[in-house]
């Protein structure tokens, strides 16, 4: 697992354009008023024309505190044009954004839109074979204030963590830099 080098800052929404858009967006939406918008990254309006969407990712998903991964009902079994299963390309951008986070040690919160079910660990590939034993949280039509209420703060939770544990290691048992006693800085654990 690489070590975190960066701040914990910000949200990164992980989701599917066909399963979940409009959650996404209208998640996003609420994101925003409560942390701004720099601290909310979606890839609609967070990457540039012409960059490498490879390198935006790993940068983004570097930097933030936590990664919603929004699945619904085809989030498993969606399929490119050749009827193969998106998620067992290695190239996949949802694959990449997850794995990217799981392998740095960031908390990954599956959301699962509209009564989606989480994947069992035998339905991933092995590098997001971890994300089923995460815990998630619903989002639904009809109780999406209340849900959006315990997503914000399972994200608080989740940044709040984070920044205590860049505190504490930010200097070492000596009072050196941690960079002086380790490597890298110290990885947070991926779940609180």
């Amino acid at each position: 697992m690489t070590k975190r080098t960066t701040p914990v800052t910000g949200v990164f929404i992980s989701y599917r354009r066909k399963d979940a858009a409009p959650y996404a967006r209208l998640l996003r939406e609420e994101l925003r008023r409560h942390y701004g918008v720099e601290q909310v990254f979606m890839d609609v309006d967070s990457i540039n024309v012409g960059a490498d969407f490879a390198d935006v990712i790993n940068q983004s998903v570097e930097a933030c505190g936590v990664l919603l991964a929004l699945i619904g009902a085809q989030w498993l079994a969606a399929a490119d044009a050749d009827g193969s299963r998106r998620l067992d390309n290695p190239e996949d951008t949802v694959r990449l954004e997850i794995e990217a986070a799981l392998s740095r040690g960031i908390l990954v919160i599956p959301v699962l839109v509209d009564g989606a079910h989480m994947p069992r660990r035998q339905e991933l590939p092995e590098e997001l074979a971890p994300l089923a034993r995460r815990n998630a949280l619903e989002l639904s039509y009809n109780r999406f204030e209340y849900e959006l209420e315990r997503l914000i703060e399972a994200v608080e939770g989740a940044i709040h963590h984070s920044s205590n544990t860049i505190a504490r290691t930010s200097t070492g048992a000596t009072g050196a830099p941690a960079s002086a006693t380790c490597p890298r800085a110290c990885a947070r654990p991926g779940n609180i």
